[in-house]
């Protein structure tokens, strides 16, 4: 079996990424897991990428777009999830995706640790202290 190499597309702010498995779509806001079978298909077209997902019955398939992004990219994109779709995908994709919030990143020390900077602050001033003692103790 022969490794799908990692794919990203950049366009504005959101990214999408396939290695295979799951497609990932990040945005500022949201990050959206969406598995094979729940895409119908993908279209490329231009500087463009749809993510086509399926729908049952009367429903309107789920679409997320990404735009402004590099066409070859797109094209390529686009033909290697195409090639991994299942032949069977699931009837109603939007079921299927998983939707998370991004977390903010944690500020320096938040997890209980103390910041690189503030010891590095600390040990300069020791050493500081103890070279103004040393001079202080032979004048």
């Amino acid at each position: 079996m022969t490794a799908t190499p990692l794919l990203v597309l950049r366009g504005g702010e959101s990214v999408l990424r396939f290695a295979g498995g799951p497609v990932t779509l990040h945005r500022p806001d949201k990050e959206h897991h969406i598995p094979l079978a729940a895409i119908s298909f993908v279209h490329a077209e231009g500087r463009s990428v749809a993510i086509v997902l399926t729908a049952s019955g009367t429903n309107e398939p789920t679409i997320y777009r990404v735009t402004d992004v590099d066409e070859a990219a797109a094209l390529a994109f686009g033909e290697a999830v195409t090639a991994a779709l299942p032949a069977d995908p699931a009837p109603d994709g939007a079921e299927l995706v998983t939707t998370t919030t991004p977390r903010a990143p944690e500020p320096p020390g938040a997890r209980g640790g103390v910041p690189w900077k503030a010891v590095a602050a600390v040990v300069a001033v020791a050493v500081l202290l103890a070279v103004l003692t040393v001079f202080a103790a032979k004048g």
